[in-house]
């Protein structure tokens, strides 16, 4: 943290080697935080990624006046940073038809048609353990409420709750994906 707050003090005063150090420090960190977010989608050597390190270190460079450490780390903020502009690409990549069509409901139709998207998929990874394995397992694999509460070791109402909140946080995602377009 004490690292965090001299580097953002230098940013802050526009000395000569801040930016080069922001850079070497979190390169690596939001890379890795694309790569887990976008799996193939966008490859290290993709342009697309060199563009979202790009964007993320120059919205540093612009913001870094307003960058409060009280409310998180720096690390923290530039994550998130470029999970959003990661999600902007990724949107631009998906048409935007699919979502005036997507509705979350309990057929099986869902699973074969909706998470055939690479940004669906996605959101449904971004919805954590166990909820993305759950909702993995029910829409596209099939399998009974029954067998995903032995499987995971959860309650069935449990599951069901999961379930039911999970296809409630796509809809969130999908809905706030189709805002930024």
């Amino acid at each position: 943290m004490a690292d965090e707050e001299k580097l953002l003090k230098k940013l802050k005063s526009n000395e000569k080697n801040a930016m080069d150090d922001a850079i070497e420090i979190f390169a690596p960190y939001i890379s890795t935080v694309l790569y887990n977010m976008c799996g193939c989608s966008l490859s290290k050597e993709d342009k697309d990624t060199e563009e979202i390190l790009s964007d993320v270190f120059v919205t540093l460079w612009r913001k870094a006046e307003s960058i409060d450490l009280k409310k998180g780390t720096l690390r923290a903020y530039l994550g998130a940073v470029a999970r959003n502009f990661a999600l902007k690409k990724l949107n631009e990549r998906v048409n935007t038809e699919n979502f005036d069509d997507l509705e979350l409901s309990d057929s099986k139709d869902f699973a074969n048609d909706s998470l055939n998207s690479k940004f669906l998929w996605d959101a449904v990874m971004a919805l954590g353990e166990p909820d993305s394995e759950i909702f993995v397992r029910y829409y596209k694999f099939g399998e009974k409420l029954r067998e995903i509460s032995k499987v995971t070791g959860l309650n069935l109402s449990t599951v069901k709750t999961k379930l039911s909140r999970g296809k409630q946080k796509l809809k969130h995602i999908l809905i706030n994906a189709e805002e930024m377009l």
